[in-house]
């Protein structure tokens, strides 16, 4: 009776198991590599081809000892596909486990697999280069009609991916690259970035540097929004329909056209961003210079780039930009507000991170404050201290400890009431052979119960002392935050409150 109930039951399963639709065991798939995915046909017959039609590919040279067997795996993988189903998307991550890889390893796999996805319609291409020496890919590898999403990120300034600056991908709309070099040798030296790239929406270039190029010349009629980080060539930008604009530690950029350009945000150590664009639709900036002081020519850069924005109606600056005009005060005491549209100026240190201790409030003259809200009446200007943000760090800290320490509790809780439900069942165990016993003392059985019984009250015992230890040194970080909390605003009493609730 049982076996045969044991037979239905796994036939059940086998078809609940075979019944799911390609759509969701391609979604399961899809989280995995296809290495893994591969071994998921002896899962069932149903199972046994489903990967060959997967839409999304994710290739992985973990787990490979040699690059070069990767190499082959993915060269006799391909043509095990179906081939008569497109690829949605393709992810390929080299992670440099072989010192003795050649160039043709990563080649190969890298060209093949590429010609596979351009032929089946791919849309979204996702290529990283974990601890790979530098990789070169010439330039009729990226040439496709479908392909929409693009991602190539090398590793480091000393692991990179080397790529020519011209490429034929009509239907691109994002593209984001790091730790890329491009690379040519012909004699315009000022070259158009992306200008084959006719339907470019998003683009980000994070430490992208240049070999036989003068500068970059990132002129896009149709891009919205570009990122460029951690960089140092020449760029120009010459964009009529960008809306969204961030430069994070990129030098000389200049920014000559972008009419429609809605919101900036711009940080730096030391250098200011060059803008000669006129700026009429900015809503948000965001400017965050560290340091003015390093370069005297920043002496006379501050002023024109305020100008430069005035049509922003929320502007975010750092303190320190505050008090270098404040101590700079010729520089706009002649000179009226070109700020008209102000609805709100906030000022924030311009780092800080938890460890910091609490730094007085910086000044602001009173030349400065009527630069900035002279011709904006109803602007409301809001400085925030570092010991403000500390505290708000802190509160959140607090509150993440916190939930940590209630999963901790309901974990703690949960299993209480577990090991009580087993104790409760070995004593009905024990109780049961007690009663046995006054027939026949079995002296082995009830010395193996007692064992059991004893192994399990140390581990119960142990395992609350490991709870009870983390549940304290929880309770001690918090403790730490706390202390650094003010208690005018009486946090301490609603967050104590809220802890002892738990605890009961």
């Amino acid at each position: 009776m049982d076996s045969r109930h044991g037979k239905v039951r796994m036939n059940v399963e086998g078809d609940r198991l075979s019944n799911l639709p390609d759509d969701l065991i391609h979604k399961i798939l899809s989280f995995i590599d296809v290495k893994h995915a591969i071994q998921t046909s002896a899962l069932s017959s149903r199972w046994r081809y489903i990967w060959t039609s997967m839409p999304c590919i994710d290739f992985s040279s973990e787990g490979f000892y040699m690059l070069s067997n990767f190499s082959k795996f993915v060269t006799h993988l391909l043509p095990s596909r179906n081939n008569q189903i497109d690829v949605s998307s393709v992810k390929l991550t080299f992670h440099g486990n072989d010192s003795h890889a050649h160039g043709n390893d990563i080649q190969v796999p890298v060209k093949k697999l590429l010609d596979y996805a351009f032929s089946h319609n791919v849309q979204q291409l996702n290529i990283s280069c974990l601890r790979v020496k530098k990789i070169e890919f010439p330039c009729s590898l990226f040439s496709s009609q479908s392909l929409k999403h693009l991602t190539l990120t090398g590793y480091s300034y000393k692991h990179f991916i080397l790529t020519p600056p011209t490429w034929e991908l009509p239907a691109l709309a994002t593209l984001n690259l790091c730790c890329v070099t491009f690379y040519d040798d012909c004699s315009d030296k000022r070259v158009g970035l992306f200008s084959n790239c006719a339907n470019l929406k998003n683009l980000t270039l994070k430490n992208v540097t240049l070999v036989g190029l003068n500068e970059f010349v990132i002129c896009h009629p149709g891009l919205s929004s570009l990122t460029l980080e951690d960089g140092s060539e020449h760029v120009n930008v010459v964009t009529p329909q960008l809306k969204n604009l961030v430069i994070k530690y990129w030098q000389r950029i200049h920014l000559i056209s972008a009419p429609n350009l809605s919101s900036l945000h711009y940080e730096h150590h030391y250098y200011i961003l060059d803008i000669s664009a006129d700026l009429p639709h900015l809503e948000k900036v965001d400017i965050r210079i560290l340091n003015l002081y390093v370069d005297l020519a920043n002496y006379h850069k501050m002023v024109p780039l305020l100008q430069r924005v005035h049509s922003v109606k929320f502007l975010t600056l750092n303190s320190e930009i505050i008090e270098f005009l404040s101590s700079s005060a010729e520089l706009i005491s002649n000179q009226p507000s070109p700020f008209a549209n102000l609805k709100s100026v906030k000022i924030y240190p311009f780092s800080v991170s938890e460890e910091d201790e609490p730094e007085p409030n910086g000044t602001m003259s009173t030349e400065v404050k009527n630069y900035f809200l002279d011709r904006s009446l109803g602007a409301t200007l809001t400085m925030v201290s570092h010991e403000e943000i500390i505290a708000a760090m802190n509160v959140v800290s607090a509150h993440k400890l916190m939930r940590k320490l209630q999963v901790m509790l309901d974990q703690l809780k949960e299993n209480s009431e577990t090991d009580t439900t087993d104790m409760e069942q070995v004593e009905v165990e024990n109780h049961r052979a007690h009663q046995d016993m006054k027939v026949k003392w079995q002296f082995g059985v009830r010395m193996a119960h007692i064992k059991s019984y004893w192994k399990d009250l140390n581990e119960q015992m142990e395992n609350g002392y490991k709870t009870t230890g983390c549940i304290c040194s929880m309770l001690h970080r918090i403790k730490g935050v706390l202390r650094k909390l003010s208690c005018k605003q009486g946090f301490l009493v609603c967050v104590w409150r809220l802890t002892h609730s738990w605890m009961i």
